[in-house]
């Protein structure tokens, strides 16, 4: 089931900031998350054809396993606000969000509040594992979310959604080097879901479901910057408990097509790291990260922007590439390296 006309020419999360936000200006998540009272997760488990595991935590974990169900918390927090808007707005004929078709209509609506049921179950699994091992709950925030239409909310979903999967890949990761086996295979089980939900995103675009052989791999770092662009400031209750790195932001000006050429991007630099050679490294598939000089196109003492080139011809650079200013022209061995030079970042960009 297609949506007519949803053609999509954005492919990066900062190049939605010319459109008007879509406003989810309240701290209470739907259905009493993340504490919701036994009717409430009743319900949720039945929209999202499906119960929350009833298999006990593993009596123990490590410290930076509690950093990764803080980031998960933090994350479905973001993503149950978001599809709870986005139903609101299709439900409610919001200008731009009004399918015309009754079969799309009912269609996508059903897929999407299936969705944001499975998110929430998402949300409960993470924070109520951290109140297991006597962790506080991560508390939603304020969200603006960078949408005014359906397309460009479906867009946004089909971006943030492979970082999702880049970074469940670090979890688990994370979890296999601290000895947190007890928790890899749920998460994995999340990972396969959040595909699930990709190609239903790809399919509206009038995409093939699936985008790559092998998804893009990222660092926990990235996403939790990311997924800050999308709240107000100052309104986390406890997002200072999550002992993450946040970078400047970086916002790709020119999302580039399937093809090798130049894009330029801006990012703030109280440092003046602009003054020194800096590089732009990208993310893509399960290869090495690639890195290519940044040449400075304008630097007022704050923002700088820059250009770079984006080598897809040589790279077969599909889907998603998580890219970041580094002070160091490598080379890199992984993702973590990266994120250890990063100066800004990430920027997202998917193309296919």
């Amino acid at each position: 089931m297609r949506i007519s006309d949803l053609t999509i020419v954005l492919s990066s999360l900062a190049s939605f900031a010319m459109a008007a936000p879509a406003s989810y200006g309240k701290t209470q998540l739907p259905d009493g998350l993340p504490t919701p009272n036994p009717d409430q997760l009743k319900a949720i488990e039945l929209a999202a054809h499906g119960t929350l595991s009833n298999a006990p935590p593993p009596p123990s974990i490590s410290a930076d396993g509690i950093v990764n169900l803080q980031l998960i918390a933090f994350n479905e927090n973001s993503e149950v606000a978001f599809f709870d808007q986005l139903i609101y707005n299709i439900t409610n004929k919001v200008d731009g969000y009004h399918i015309k078709d009754e079969k799309e209509y009912t269609t996508i609506l059903a897929a999407l509040k299936a969705i944001l049921a499975q998110e929430e179950l998402h949300e409960l699994n993470a924070n109520n594992a951290l109140a297991h091992f006597m962790k506080d709950r991560i508390l939603p925030c304020e969200y603006i979310f960078p949408v005014h239409d359906l397309e460009s909310a479906i867009t946004l979903a089909s971006t943030f959604t492979p970082l999702v999967l880049a970074t469940l890949q670090d979890v688990v990761d994370i979890f296999a080097v601290g000895g947190d086996h007890g928790l890899a295979r749920g998460v994995t089980a999340v990972v396969g879901q959040e595909g699930e939900q990709q190609g239903f995103f790809r399919i509206l675009q009038d995409k093939i479901p699936s985008e790559l052989p092998f998804l893009t791999t990222g660092v926990r770092d990235f996403a939790f910057t990311a997924l800050q662009g999308f709240i107000v400031p100052g309104s986390c209750p406890n997002i200072n408990e999550i002992p993450l790195q946040t970078f400047e932001a970086l916002t790709v000006l020119t999302p580039p097509g399937p093809h090798s050429q130049d894009i330029t991007v801006q990012f703030n630099d109280p440092n003046y790291d602009a003054s020194h050679s800096l590089w732009l490294t990208y993310i893509n598939q399960q290869n090495l990260p690639i890195v290519e000089p940044l040449h400075i196109i304008s630097h007022d003492g704050k923002w700088v922007k820059a250009e770079a080139l984006f080598p897809f011809d040589a790279n077969e650079m599909n889907g998603l590439s998580i890219a970041a200013v580094t002070n160091s022209a490598g080379p890199f061995a992984n993702a973590n390296a990266v994120a250890k030079a990063t100066l800004a970042g990430p920027g997202l960009i998917i193309v296919n």
